[in-house]
């Protein structure tokens, strides 16, 4: 790997990914039939049913090293074009794909920056995975996705937002405290996988590298950039789009269909937004599935998450010792609020929260602690939310 580059001159996963010759988007696909159905699974609560894509023409852009999109091109769709600028990538696109020659005619790779990228009229389907958040301008390039899409076609990216990705930002803090960010990445790697490890092992579904989410969540300094929640992605879309559905499922119905009618009741956008403010608290923790709570409440906690991430971006920056008692201080007024509210949370996500205040207590972080903690290595949010949206005709 190149190591000429680290976390104080990088500010975008494709800088950091180019500097680096590296595309840390591995998956265990050797069991393709388990891959695919996980995608099956991801594609039906987004409302797309496999023969939907039949016949359809169909981007991705970002598809890194094009694990997902052989599920898409097994659809049989009309088409399937993959914008992936990462040459890295794109390389490792063209080997993949290569391994399957049945799906080679209906996919094609383009090396290019989307900005860069021009099509005759629109897609059927456009696919942005893991994207948005980290990019400098999220809004613009969510403008720019939305474009490609066809009138009564389909837009599927993803969101992440302070309280879905809390975990992931104290484990990116410890991170920061017990590796070195100025040794090669390598080292960095090596460094953080004993304590990290046994965290991902907790989760039954992780098909991905160990070593690329380290990468990825833990090292590569766009990941505690932007952030783009489900909300703001809704407020960028809503002249033109309508929300569709989401993974995870957050929007409950109850109106009788012939009672829609107006523009005004039809307003998908608006209810979807004012349920995730009521259900927000479920994005802590993946085990959590608690009923509704007063938006009040919820804007309290996504603040203080929102703090932490905040505090954890400037330690990385400045290295300043006193952005570590602000994110003691920030832990301390969110176990507070969690203890507060038992109908909401659950006495492990309290026990995560406390061992992660412990740690930064310490004058001297322990890595092994970290890795055999009883609460906070089980604990994970909801980190990424996948979301479709429909173009109005």
């Amino acid at each position: 790997m190149n190591q000429e580059a680290n976390k104080s001159n990088e500010s975008d996963h494709l800088s950091f990914y180019r500097a680096h010759g590296i595309s840390p988007v591995r998956q265990d696909i050797s069991n393709l039939r388990a891959h695919f159905t996980r995608r099956e699974t991801l594609y039906r609560q987004l409302g797309i049913l496999p023969g939907f894509i039949s016949g359809k023409r169909v981007l991705e852009v970002g598809p890194g090293s094009g694990f997902n999109a052989l599920y898409t091109a097994s659809l049989e769709p009309e088409s399937l074009l993959l914008v992936e600028p990462n040459p890295t990538g794109a390389a490792d696109i063209r080997r993949l794909i290569g391994d399957y020659p049945e799906l080679e005619d209906r996919v094609e790779t383009l090396e290019l920056d989307l900005f860069d990228f021009q099509s005759e009229g629109g897609f059927d389907f456009v696919f942005c995975e893991g994207l948005l958040a980290g990019t400098p301008e999220p809004e613009k390039v969510l403008g720019r996705l939305a474009g490609l899409v066809a009138k009564g076609g389909v837009l599927v990216v993803t969101s992440e937002d302070y309280i879905s990705k809390l975990a992931e930002t104290l484990r990116r803090l410890f991170a920061d405290m017990v590796s070195d960010a100025t040794a090669p990445l390598d080292d960095q790697v090596n460094c953080l996988l004993p304590v990290f490890s046994s965290h991902l092992a907790t989760l039954s579904g992780m098909s991905r590298n160990h070593e690329d989410w380290i990468i990825d969540n833990l090292i590569n300094p766009a990941s505690i950039g932007r952030l783009l929640s489900l909300p703001d992605t809704i407020s960028v879309l809503s002249d033109e789009f309508d929300f569709f559905a989401s993974s995870p499922h957050i929007v409950t119905d109850w109106r009788w269909y012939k009672s829609v009618f107006s523009e005004e009741k039809k307003d998908y956008n608006a209810r979807t937004t004012e349920q995730y403010w009521s259900l927000a608290h479920n994005f802590i923790d993946y085990r959590i599935t608690a009923p509704g709570r007063s938006r009040e409440a919820n804007r309290t906690l996504y603040h203080l998450c929102k703090g932490i991430r905040d505090t954890t971006r400037l330690y990385e920056q400045q290295r300043d010792p006193s952005r570590i008692d602000e994110a003691r201080n920030l832990l301390s007024k969110l176990v507070e609020h969690v203890r507060a509210a038992p109908r909401d949370f659950t006495a492990e996500l309290t026990g995560a929260l406390e061992e992660a205040r412990s740690f930064v207590l310490q004058d001297t972080i322990d890595g092994a602690a970290i890795a055999n903690s009883r609460y906070f290595s089980s604990w994970f949010g909801r980190g990424q939310q996948y979301i479709s949206f429909s173009n109005r005709l």
